[in-house]
């Protein structure tokens, strides 16, 4: 409780008041003591002039019965009941000696009570202050359960209370963000459902279109294995689609960990187009691979793979027959670079900030497109802190630029 910058400030001002009251009640003591010892010595002085001049043989006798006890107690007492002078009220010259006393205890109790008042009223103040924060907390508590607009309770002073209403602050614009941000991972759960969905049916109803054409009893043995091969065709799209939406679903969730290993760039980027030099090929397209020697990649090679390969597909499905695909690796001291260049046909102006996004169709992209190669591709280079551009004029052909930073932090 010590370490409280509040309990300390309260225990300063009591300590405080406490002592600047004593002192206050010191101060009157001592004046009103001196005006009792001037009173004593008055009286003294008053009794002695009255006692000489009636008896001036008496004053050595006088002053000495001032200065030394002398003669008995019991004596002088009985003397003074003798006359009715054994109380303060009987003997006149001593009532103001009395009345000084009087007004000693009236300060003392004055004193005891304006300390007791001070440091009542700096502890009632102290604790009506906490309580102000307890029920701002209690009030913005409320509003959190209520889902009211949230309001902002923070306490630039010091101690625990304003590190509650902090704290609270903090957790509780934290569950606001993560409620936002569950409400958009709800929303877009749906968006990507009702997307899968829709992707999924167009193969499915091909399938029972074919499926019926071919319970036809007079359909011939050509027509036939023509349908069943456009039914294998769309089962492979079916299992492409499954396969890689499994694969974004683990990018989204956080389950694949991506491991970086250096690899040798021209060794890497021929295992990339491995799969497609037969289509490319087969368009009379041709394959350039400008690749410097002794060039290193840190990247995670198995999902980099996927990532190229989806954007060298995309540059051969956009590039007629005789075009040319050329890709070339940039070493600097930054980054690795790699650009996949193509004579395409190229991609619309207002296509162009959608390209990345899931399930996006330009108006010049193919019927059998889905739109998520390019997505996939974007986010297996940005959980490596790399970066892709894309630069492109319709009629002039693609630039996908793609950067490996070095030692990016």
């Amino acid at each position: 409780m010590l370490h409280n910058k509040e309990v300390k400030q309260l225990i300063f001002v009591e300590i405080l008041i406490f002592l600047l009251c004593l002192g206050v009640g010191y101060v009157a003591y001592q004046v009103i003591e001196e005006r009792y010892e001037q009173e004593i010595i008055e009286k003294n002085a008053y009794l002695v002039s009255s006692l000489v001049s009636k008896h001036p043989e008496w004053e050595e006798d006088i002053i000495d019965a001032l200065t030394t006890y002398s003669g008995s107690y019991e004596n002088g007492l009985t003397i003074l009941e003798k006359y009715g002078l054994d109380d303060m009220e009987g003997i006149g010259y001593l009532n103001d000696i009395e009345s000084r006393r009087r007004e000693y205890q009236t300060i003392h109790f004055f004193v005891t009570t304006v300390i007791f008042l001070a440091l009542s009223i700096s502890y009632i103040l102290f604790v009506k202050k906490q309580y102000q924060k307890i029920h701002e907390i209690n009030h913005y508590m409320n509003c959190v359960l209520n889902g009211k607009e949230l309001f902002d309770i923070r306490d630039y002073e010091e101690g625990d209370i304003s590190s509650l209403k902090n704290d609270v602050y903090k957790i509780t614009t934290v569950l606001k963000e993560q409620k936002e941000l569950a409400n958009q991972d709800k929303l877009y759960l749906e968006s990507t459902l009702s997307d899968i969905s829709h992707q999924l049916r167009t193969p499915l109803t091909s399938m029972y279109v074919i499926n019926d054409l071919l319970l036809d009893s007079k359909l011939t043995k050509e027509k036939r294995k023509e349908m069943l091969g456009k039914n294998r065709a769309q089962l492979e799209r079916i299992e492409w689609l499954v396969t890689s939406l499994l694969k974004m679903s683990r990018l989204d969730s956080g389950v694949v960990e991506l491991k970086k290993e250096k690899v040798d760039a021209s060794l890497f980027l021929n295992q990339v187009v491995e799969p497609i030099r037969i289509p490319i090929e087969l368009k009379l397209q041709t394959l350039i691979l400008d690749i410097p020697e002794h060039v290193v990649l840190e990247i995670d090679p198995n999902w980099t793979l996927e990532a190229l390969l989806n954007i060298v597909k995309n540059a051969h499905e956009h590039t007629p027959e005789g075009g040319t695909i050329h890709i070339e690796v940039i070493d600097n001291p930054l980054y690795v670079g790699i650009e996949i260049k193509d004579d395409g046909s190229g991609i619309k102006k207002e296509d162009l900030p959608h390209i990345f996004e899931r399930f996006y169709k330009g108006k010049s992209d193919n019927k059998d497109s889905i739109g998520i190669g390019l997505n996939m591709a974007y986010k297996i280079i940005d959980k490596q802190n790399g970066e892709i551009r894309v630069k492109s004029k319709e009629g002039e052909g693609t630039i996908f630029s793609i950067r490996f930073y070095k030692n990016r932090i």
